[in-house]
């Protein structure tokens, strides 16, 4: 009776562990196709430079990078990174349910 339970929670696991995995690549396929927005953990303010008119004009400040841009790049990185360890653990829990699910055969070899 033990052996079937120890199949049955295999089989779970094995289940859980390769939806995890497809869930997590779908969902990064598509905030990096854009299809989705990666939820906004950081709001940063624009990247800007001042420089000097000179000859008496007035400093005039340049925008290198937009605040958008910025937080949109660390908000993909960090969900990126969530969800390569999603991937991992379900890679981890579907290789514990296939270690349940597999017969273990054990040979003894006499010697005489």
């Amino acid at each position: 009776m033990r052996i079937k339970a120890d199949k049955t929670i295999g089989y779970v696991l094995l289940a859980v562990g390769a939806i995890s995995i497809i869930l997590a690549a779908c969902s990064v396929y598509n905030v990096f196709t854009e299809a989705t927005v990666p939820p906004a953990i950081f709001e940063m303010n624009n990247i800007t430079i001042p420089i000097s008119g000179g000859g008496g004009m007035p400093m005039v400040e340049i925008e290198v990078l937009s605040g958008a841009e910025i937080s949109q790049v660390t908000s993909m990185m960090l969900w990126f990174m969530l969800m390569i360890f999603i991937i991992t653990a379900g890679g981890k829990l579907g290789g514990l349910g296939v270690k349940l699910v597999r017969d273990i055969k054990v040979e003894i070899k006499r010697e005489d």
